[in-house]
């Protein structure tokens, strides 16, 4: 059961970067299939063992899970009913609720394919692969392959945002860090899959650097930085061809790397912060506006003046703690504070028991959690499933 549950979500997730949006404007055919995979995926039980409270007496269940549940219940049922006294819109009210969900995947889905770890992570980490490979294909699409604008000018995101999805990240990551491990291990027939894997790495990475995705840039060199010590004492052959790979790279394309450099100072210049600041400052007054607002924000619904779309009044904000503030209040950024306080351990365990796997998680995470709207979407509540899946295994993944 625990496979095949694993199997509906890699579907869901193929389905996801390939037809689908980060946020969809619509419910259309794709995503209706994607929203019956998942739903599948989780089954009935669960859910209703976390809305009666009887996932909280479960003995064998690890330590994340029960501040998790009952985070859960304190950010969905508090600023729910808050949104219905005040009497916002149903749409956007479900606009907030379901990435809610998506936010605390882990909940419903580790306890379902704990029964298969290994098997289950293998499947959610090349869905994820899978998922920010086609983003990046598409996006490219749209853009008319234009492989030789990357370092020269800025391209543009495109109507939906494709690369904002944290998929696109964890494949930039993941797919060279694992393809480097497959070159050095195995027949003909796992290097062909290395050199693949690589050139599928490479493709989000020139996608992030044509839009100037400067966080996940930035953060993509991070993993890659710290990776690399890892190599060289885990497999030397890997770190130095690692090492040259890079060097090869600068000596073929040194327009285009120090000109994606040139262009991310350039923005970060212009742009600064992108109003971040700004946007705190409202989320903030909106939440001082009254004691109840203070504590319980306007809840699930409520609209803000975002400074950093003009002054129009959106649903969201671009960071999850002036989000949850102005939605939830103190009270349910406590609740999340405390639900993502209690994965953390996990995600640093497994940083040191997998690194190559750790970074992949860690770094669209830490872009999804920290400055960027990516957290409404349903790869990083993906991404934390798997960092909960991951380190409980016991095991480290097979070698690659």
């Amino acid at each position: 059961m625990a496979l095949r549950r694993a199997i509906g979500l890699f579907l869901a997730l193929t389905l996801y970067g390939l037809l689908s949006a980060p946020a969809p404007a619509e419910i259309r055919l794709a995503e209706a299939a994607i929203g019956a995979l998942l739903v599948l995926g989780v089954g009935l039980s669960r859910p209703l063992s976390v809305a009666t409270g009887h996932a909280l007496l479960e003995r064998d269940s690890p330590s994340w899970e029960t501040p998790a549940v009952l985070a859960l219940a304190v950010l969905l049922w508090c600023p729910l009913m808050r949104g219905v006294w005040l009497d916002w819109a149903p749409g956007d009210m479900v606009r907030d609720v379901v990435p809610l969900l998506y936010l605390f995947l882990p909940v419903l889905l580790v306890p379902m394919l704990r029964a298969a770890p290994d098997r289950a992570v293998g499947l959610l980490a090349g869905g994820l692969a899978v998922a920010g490979v086609g983003f990046a294909l598409r996006w490219w699409k749209q853009a008319d392959w234009g492989f030789g604008a990357v370092g020269v000018r800025t391209m543009a995101d495109g109507g939906v945002y494709l690369l904002n999805a944290p998929s696109v990240l964890f494949a930039a990551i993941a797919l060279p860090a694992f393809g480097i491990g497959m070159l050095t291990v195995g027949g003909w027939l796992r290097r062909a899959a290395g050199v693949v894997a690589i050139l599928g790495g490479l493709l989000c990475l020139a996608a992030l650097a044509g839009a100037v995705h400067r966080m996940a840039l930035g953060l993509a060199a991070v993993a890659f930085a710290a990776l690399w010590p890892w190599w060289l004492r885990r497999a030397p052959l890997a770190g130095v061809g690692a090492l040259a790979a890079v060097l090869l790279l600068v000596a073929l394309f040194p327009e285009a790397l120090f000109g994606a450099f040139g262009q991310a100072a350039e923005k970060t210049r212009l742009a600064g912060a992108n109003t971040r600041w700004e946007e705190a400052e409202a989320a903030l007054g909106q939440a001082l506006s009254s004691p109840v607002a203070f504590l319980f924000g306007q809840g699930w619904g409520a609209l803000l003046a975002n400074p950093a779309v003009g002054g129009w009044r959106v649903s969201y904000t671009h960071t999850l703690a002036t989000y949850a503030l102005a939605k939830t209040g103190v009270v349910g950024l406590c609740a999340l504070i405390a639900y993502l306080g209690a994965l953390a351990p996990r995600a640093l365990a497994l940083l040191r028991s997998d690194p190559a796997l750790g970074w992949a998680v860690a770094a669209p995470l830490l872009m999804a959690l920290g400055l960027h709207t990516s957290f409404k979407y349903l790869d990083t509540g993906l991404l934390l499933t798997l960092a909960a899946l991951a380190s409980g295994r016991g095991k480290r993944l097979p070698d690659r």
